[in-house]
């Protein structure tokens, strides 16, 4: 039934970011498995997206998806701070996925990285596991930017610039698939 392996996969990505507006911290981390998987259950199930830059962009846009479901969330947060924060580093990541369809350039992604994503983990896992926890000073978000960004911008730059593929290194050296 490799036919309906994208399909399949598309309801994944399409239903499990809901989860984000009843559990903003657990729903970022399930659809962030669900965005790690995809290519995987693809391929588990035989089938292929085709080329890269068609995986590329089901992947992209399915991203904004569950990201802006987050986005929607940060704006509960009762630190204008954190508010602004969160929605110019998704801006800036939505421009970059924008100027990445239209040149077909994987490097741009590396000038646009997600840093929005782990941004939100680490504020949206401060509100879950201290619930008085505040982003309320300009010192603990530059301590945020600074964890958010560099881990991302490594990864952005392994995966877009270098264009390294993790998945293949991962199914061939690690899993021997």
């Amino acid at each position: 039934m490799h036919f309906l392996a994208i399909p399949a996969v598309a309801v994944i990505r399409l239903l499990l970011p809901l989860t984000i507006l009843r559990f903003p911290f657990w729903g970022v981390i399930l659809a962030m498995a669900a965005d790690a998987s995809d290519i995987i259950i693809v391929e588990a199930l035989g089938a292929e997206f085709g080329s890269a830059a068609r995986y590329h962009a089901f992947d992209k846009w399915f991203d904004l998806y569950y990201l802006a479901l987050a986005l929607w969330m940060s704006w509960q947060w009762p630190e204008a701070m954190a508010r602004r924060t969160a929605t110019a580093l998704f801006g800036w990541r939505l421009g970059g996925v924008i100027v990445f369809e239209m040149t077909g350039l994987r490097q741009v992604i590396f000038f646009a990285p997600n840093i929005f994503e782990n941004f939100y983990l680490l504020v949206a896992g401060g509100k879950q596991f201290f619930p008085k926890f505040r982003l309320d000073s300009p010192k603990k978000l530059a301590a945020f930017l600074i964890i958010a960004a560099i881990p991302k911008i490594i990864q952005e730059y392994v995966m877009h610039y270098l264009e390294f593929s993790t998945w293949s290194f991962i199914k061939h050296t690690i899993l021997r698939w």
